[in-house]
């Protein structure tokens, strides 16, 4: 049989799946508004004017938006875009957000911004869902036009966009229609009207401008956010950090205000803030209000518990090498011999996401090239973790990240050094 008569039959068997698929990701999808988003709007709006006050509400809702994290380049002009997001199917780069008129929003006008925002659709296309626009969606209109004429307001600067280097079909951006039709649901804007104004504010913060799910939600086929995984944790697509569940349970141990501080300050008795949640805390969550903090604590403590993790029986932890030894001479000075660490010191790591993660990557990291909290108002001079990524074998890395998972977080030993010199593309010399 030929090559090509094969892949017609092939074609021919495929077919009906195909048309089925797509018939009915095109009836959910005219359920959820069909094709509207993707008309871009007439400019039928008034830009407002750029009074003090809405100035600051607009660089306020970009601090809770983290938009200066994901559109600005290490060490580049901030809002100018071209960070780069890698995704199993390529990487992706940030675009600029100053109102330079060839390369950034300097012709844009507020219908075309407002439709970007909450639809995830410019004048180009279809935008990647690495742009949160599912949570932006639920925005008010008085905070993305204050947003608006914040960024209108900052130094125009032309930098020309990085090209994104992905692979097909991902490269071709119509197929993000597809994609939408089979996974993007847009969130209910009206929520919990019997609830309390700080919690709805909580929500709106969590849900909305802090877009908390993008790295905290459990991500299902194609990196799609079902909605059983809102707010279930998962692994960072591109980083490889896991990322804890935000619900009842995982923050069961902080109290409401506890919960508050450590949003704006980075560190608390029960852990502090690494890794990307320290480049949040530090690009937005200090700038947060008081009240907002408070509102996002009250919100997230109210989030329904998702199924924890099975402790594992001590005699099943598996075999941890020289991990105890190697804790004893290299840690315990810090954290205890218990793991409980010294108050806002030193943090603990009975409990901490680290230890208790699905897998070992954050408490590898942490281990190979240490760490310290964000420097906030609240907490200003935080200590910090050396690395040892130098000073430990692989095969002793290996060894402490196992004890510290089997003695404080009831997880199996599954780090070998082998497979700690490839986990997330982690090489040590």
């Amino acid at each position: 049989m030929s090559l090509r008569r094969a892949g017609l039959i092939l074609l021919a068997v495929l077919a009906p799946f195909v048309l089925l698929m797509l018939s009915i990701g095109t009836l959910l999808y005219l359920r959820q508004g069909g094709f509207e988003p993707y008309r871009i709007p007439a400019d039928t709006l008034a830009v407002p004017a750029a009074t003090p006050e809405r100035l600051a509400q607009g660089e306020y809702v970009a601090r809770l938006g983290n938009c200066i994290g994901c559109h600005t380049t290490h060490g580049g002009v901030a809002f100018t875009g071209g960070l780069a997001f890698r995704t199993p199917w390529g990487t992706i780069h940030s675009t600029n957000l100053t109102p330079d008129p060839d390369t950034g929003l300097g012709n844009w006008s507020l219908a075309e911004f407002r439709h970007a925002m909450r639809h995830g659709v410019s004048r180009h296309g279809a935008l990647y869902p690495a742009f949160p626009y599912a949570h932006f969606a639920l925005a008010t209109d008085a905070d993305l036009d204050a947003l608006f004429v914040y960024l209108q307001g900052l130094p125009p600067t032309r930098r020309e966009p990085t090209p994104n280097r992905l692979e097909f079909p991902a490269s071709w951006r119509p197929v993000l229609i597809g994609w939408r039709m089979l996974h993007y649901r847009p969130m209910r804007t009206e929520v919990g009207a019997d609830r309390s104004a700080e919690w709805r504010r909580g929500r709106y913060l969590v849900d909305g401008l802090g877009h908390c799910a993008m790295c905290h939600g459990t991500r299902g086929a194609q990196a799609s956010p079902p909605p059983q995984g809102y707010l279930g944790g998962g692994n960072i697509p591109g980083l490889g950090w896991y990322a804890p569940p935000l619900d009842a349970a995982q923050l069961e141990r902080y109290s409401t205000q506890e919960l508050a501080d450590y949003l704006r300050a980075g560190n608390s008795v029960h852990g502090a803030a690494y890794g990307p949640m320290a480049e949040v805390v530090y690009n937005s969550l200090r700038h947060a209000t008081d009240a907002d903090a408070l509102a996002m604590a009250t919100f997230l403590k109210s989030v329904p518990p998702h199924a924890p993790l099975p402790a594992v029986p001590a005699a099943q932890r598996g075999d941890t090498g020289d991990g105890a030894s190697l804790y004893k001479q290299h840690c315990a000075d810090c954290h205890g011999d218990d793991g409980r660490g010294d108050g806002l010191v030193y943090p603990p790591l009975v409990d901490s996401v680290a230890v208790t993660a699905p897998d070992a990557g954050n408490a590898v990291r942490l281990i190979l090239y240490g760490a310290i909290a964000p420097t906030t108002p609240l907490h200003q001079r935080p200590y910090s973790m050396p690395p040892f990524v130098n000073t430990l074998t692989s095969t002793e890395i290996a060894d402490v990240a196992n004890y510290i998972r089997a003695a404080f977080g009831q997880r199996r030993a599954i780090v070998t050094a082998s497979e700690l010199d490839a986990l997330h593309g982690i090489v040590i010399e």
